[in-house]
This record gives C-alpha cells, sequence and structure tokens, in this order.
C-alpha cells in the first residue's frame, strides 16, 4: 500500500513519517510534502492508495485541495488541530479523522480501520465527495483563504480580493476594506487557486477579480482602474480577454 502525507508544517510531517515507519514498517511513504498546490501535480501524476491530508493549510485548505480533482484516485485520513473544525461532520459520514498531536495508538487504529474497509470494497471516496456535498450545503465551507500572519492566520473572503500582484516569489493581496496581505507564494501558484473564482491573469505581475474593475483604458499601452483607483497594466495578449469582460457586463 502507498502513503503520501501532505501538511504545510515540516514537522507534523517528520512526524507523521516516524510514527508511519514504527507501527507500519510495511507501508511505502511514496510522497510527503508541505505545499497543497504542487501536491495537487503530483498527485496527479502517480499513484497512491492513502493520503494523510491536514484540513487547516494556509492559501489552500484541505477540502480545497480535495476540489482540485475531477475524481479521487486515493482515499484520505484527514488530520486537524481544531476537534470543532467539522469532526461532526467527519463522523456523520464515517470518514476517518486524526486530531494533532498525533496519538500514536490512534493512528494504528484509524489505519487498521482504513485497511479492513478497503478489503471490504467499500468506495470510501464517493464518501468523501459526499462530505465535501455535505460542508457546502452546511456553510461549513465557505469561499476564504487563510494568510498567515506574524500571529496566526487572517481568513479572507475570495470575493473580497481585488487583485494580487506578484513581487518575485511572493505575492500581495489587495482586499476591498483596504487591507493587503503579503504571502510567501508566487503568483502563479495563487492563479492556480483562485483561477476558479474567475481570476483573471491581466499582466505577468497582476491577478485580478473583474467583479472590481471600474475603468479600462487604452492609454499608455493599456490598463485598468480598479474600485481602489489602483491603475493595473494589461498585457498585449491579455486586452482582447479584458475588452471581452466589459462586452459581457454590458450584455453586448
Amino acid at each position: 500500500m502507498k502513503i503520501a502525507i501532505l501538511d504545510d508544517e515540516t514537522h507534523c510531517v517528520e512526524s507523521m513519517v516516524l510514527h508511519i515507519n514504527s507501527l507500519f514498517p510495511e507501508l511505502s511513504i511514496s510522497y510527503k510534502s508541505t505545499k497543497p498546490m504542487e501536491a495537487v501535480e503530483v498527485l496527479k501524476r502517480i499513484e497512491i492508495d492513502l493520503l494523510f491530508l491536514d484540513v487547516e493549510m494556509p492559501l489552500m485548505n484541505g477540502f480545497d485541495f480535495l476540489e482540485q480533482f475531477d475524481e479521487l484516485p486515493f482515499d484520505v485520513i484527514f488530520t486537524t488541530a481544531y476537534s470543532q473544525y467539522a469532526v461532526k461532520a467527519f463522523k456523520a459520514r464515517a470518514i476517518n479523522y486524526l486530531l494533532k498531536p498525533i496519538d500514536e495508538d490512534e493512528l494504528k487504529e484509524a489505519v487498521l480501520k482504513y485497511i479492513e474497509t478497503k478489503n471490504t470494497s467499500t468506495d470510501s471516496s464517493s464518501e468523501i465527495e459526499k462530505l465535501l456535498t455535505s460542508l457546502k450545503k452546511d456553510g461549513i465551507l465557505k469561499n476564504k483563504i487563510a494568510i498567515p500572519t506574524a500571529e496566526g492566520l487572517d481568513f479572507i473572503e475570495i470575493d473580497s480580493i481585488i487583485y494580487c500582484q506578484s513581487q518575485s516569489n511572493y505575492t500581495t493581496i489587495f482586499t476591498h476594506d483596504g487591507r493587503s496581505f503579503l504571502i510567501s507564494r508566487t503568483l502563479k501558484e495563487v492563479e492556480r487557486l483562485l483561477g476558479k473564482f474567475s481570476f483573471v491573469r491581466v499582466h505577468q505581475s497582476y491577478l485580478i477579480n473583474p467583479n472590481f474593475m471600474e475603468k479600462y483604458s487604452r492609454n499608455d499601452g493599456g490598463y485598468l482602474i480598479m474600485v481602489n483607483n489602483n491603475r493595473i497594466p494589461i498585457s498585449n495578449s491579455k486586452r482582447n480577454v479584458i475588452v471581452d469582460i466589459f462586452e459581457n457586463l454590458r450584455g453586448e
């Protein structure tokens, strides 16, 4: 059986590796990572049976991560530091989960339960898909991203983001309430997450929310004025995209 581990904290990943190697030396850890966006691409290429998945991760939480897959080709055991965080839903669906810090006895029980379930040919991936649907219906899953700060995490409504600006290997996120957040993610990584929410890459350094466009000017090579009065340049290859957006907004 092939296993993968995804958690944004390195010490949690390494701790899980030690636990698994100690309890189940016959199992193969095929992949481990602290980067969910990178893990999406890797786990679409390799075959694994079981993923230990952290629920609370900055920028892309565990549920957002699973939604990057059209069909889940693996089973999941969730890990979470917050017992109140959707645990009720896990129990209702009989979905395996572990509370942090991970207890070896509970880990052993969860893996043995998974193996037993696997041998009975129960389709746990369909149960996970039902879980995601249930969480959305109950309002537990919101369109938010978690932004790491010095104090912890800030949760931001995706609909409040005006635009994102690249700064080398960092990205600054600007929101409608006048706040800005500098995160250690490339704009390409942010685009992977926000693209499904209709954000548009208008320039190599800018990703915008079209809902906050105020004006398009053809002067100076073409630029946008956003609702916060900031000017966003448009690359030559994206001008037609912006024009099409405005035309659609006008209903033409």
